[in-house]
């Protein structure tokens, strides 16, 4: 687990609107212990991803780094190294293709099944966005 491990999990425990407290909770650990997780200073075992996977309502994966070449860390993410990044919809599937969750720039891929609709909200938090439709109609 990389340094930047920290940065991602408090980007997307802020991103679902979850407190500290509040991920902590669901995680069955102390505020201090996700304080010092989210600064780097303390490593989660497995079953603590576990935990805050399922409290963050996202895939195992996402909560995984991939490993790369020194000089394209936190620069590229190759294709076959993009992060599920889970999703609260049914048959809505998001992948992260930035290289992490905490840089002011994210760019998330979204896919829905033919004949399906985006639920109500399909927002994501107040930012700046931009929307690109590949295949289909809106």
């Amino acid at each position: 687990m990389d340094s930047g491990f920290g940065a991602d999990l408090r980007a997307l425990r802020r991103a679902r609107g979850l407190t500290l407290q509040a991920l902590a909770g669901a995680a069955g650990r102390s505020v201090g212990w996700m304080s010092q997780v989210e600064r780097g200073l303390s490593r989660p075992s497995l079953d603590d991803l576990r935990r805050l996977a399922r409290a963050l309502d996202v895939p195992l994966a996402a909560l995984m780094r991939p490993e790369g070449p020194e000089e394209e860390r936190g620069v590229v993410l190759r294709a076959g190294a993009r992060r599920p990044i889970g999703s609260r919809a049914e048959g809505l599937t998001e992948e992260l293709l930035s290289p992490d969750l905490s840089d002011a720039f994210e760019v998330i891929r979204s896919a829905l099944p033919p004949g399906r609709a985006c639920p109500t909200p399909c927002s994501a938090p107040p930012r700046k966005s931009a929307m690109s439709r590949a295949d289909g109609w809106t």
